[in-house]
């Protein structure tokens, strides 16, 4: 049984930096999961964040919804 997540591999995912206290947003390149237990899922992405380009791992957690933006 494969794990359902929110976002597939092309999908925009939008979230909010610490470190720059903005809301960035990138193309989901990869989705990261451990499905034993409680599911542990990431998105992996490219972006440019504090002034350099960056590949981050998001927690599904941290995604914000497109309709709260």
């Amino acid at each position: 049984m494969a794990v359902k997540t929110k976002y597939q591999v092309g999908d925009i995912i939008y979230w909010y930096c610490d470190m720059d206290n903005e809301i960035h947003h990138a193309e989901v390149q990869f989705v990261n999961y451990a499905g034993v237990g409680y599911p542990d899922i990431n998105y992996e992405v490219t972006t440019v964040c504090c002034g350099e380009t960056k590949t981050l791992f998001i927690d599904e957690y941290e995604v914000l919804e497109s309709d709260t933006l």
